[in-house]
């Protein structure tokens, strides 16, 4: 690519981001922006900004996310794990979708998990009122993972109306995926809900989750960059796919 932008909160995220880059490429082609996405006036000045900068945008891949952890709600009045998730990424997306739709095979990847079908049974997102209540740690969390695989199904289902400018079958393919246990710093996140019993299961459990780069990211990855994707722009892909341009789409449809 021309150009990759990172976006992060943490300024020590997006540096070691880059250090772990640099086996891979030349990261000067690599900008990285600090965008906090529990503050929507910045996540907006940002997506402004990308809007307004941007000539093309080969793919939006939304992977932020809290992890399973405490409730917390944002200056903006909503629970913070939504905001993060869902909402600011959605607003993101949204802003940059008429880029997408200029630039020919584009992709837009939102970051799900298996965890979407655990406790989400009751979940109808009617109001702030039920989006800001307190579900519990790991409900909170998979209610997010629920509301990306319906807001993927929600983009296909307007594009194929023809709706936000877009037409049926032309870019951008939406996606989204389940990337399998992760070692990364959302991990300890747990700790604050589950206490001293999520740290012993979390230390026990690290040496078998998948490392970020080298696994991880494998599966949104595939769905940004492998020409099979188009053959179905909605699948859901599992975390079991390789990346591979040769291989066939064979993954479970989030009905």
């Amino acid at each position: 690519c021309e150009r990759l932008y990172l976006m992060g909160k943490k300024e020590e995220h997006l540096e070691e981001a880059q250090e772990a880059l640099k086996k891979y490429g030349d990261v000067r082609r690599v900008e990285f922006v600090q965008c906090d996405f529990e503050n929507l006036r910045r996540t907006d000045e940002v997506a402004q900004q990308l809007a307004s900068s941007l000539g093309r945008l080969d793919a939006l891949v939304l992977n932020a996310g809290l992890g399973v952890g405490p409730y917390g709600e944002t200056t903006d009045g909503l629970d913070s794990h939504m905001q993060v998730n869902i909402i600011a990424q959605h607003h993101l997306a949204m802003l940059l979708l008429p880029r997408l739709h200029a630039t020919p095979g584009s992709r837009l990847c939102l970051q799900s998990s298996e965890v979407h079908r655990a406790g989400t049974g009751d979940v109808e997102f009617r109001d702030l009122a039920e989006i800001n209540q307190d579900l519990g740690a790991s409900e909170i969390y998979a209610r997010t993972k629920l509301a990306a695989v319906l807001l993927a199904k929600a983009f296909v289902r307007r594009k194929e109306r023809g709706e936000y400018g877009l037409a049926p079958g032309e870019a951008p393919w939406v996606n989204a995926t389940h990337p399998g246990a992760v070692r990364t710093d959302q991990n300890w996140q747990m700790i604050g809900s589950y206490g001293k019993k999520g740290e012993l299961a979390m230390k026990a459990a690290r040496p078998f989750l998948k490392d970020p780069i080298d696994e991880g990211c494998r599966p949104i990855l595939f769905a940004a960059t492998a020409p099979a994707v188009v053959e179905d722009p909605k699948r859901y892909l599992r975390a079991s796919l390789p990346v591979s341009m040769h291989t066939p789409l064979t993954a479970a449809r989030a009905d």
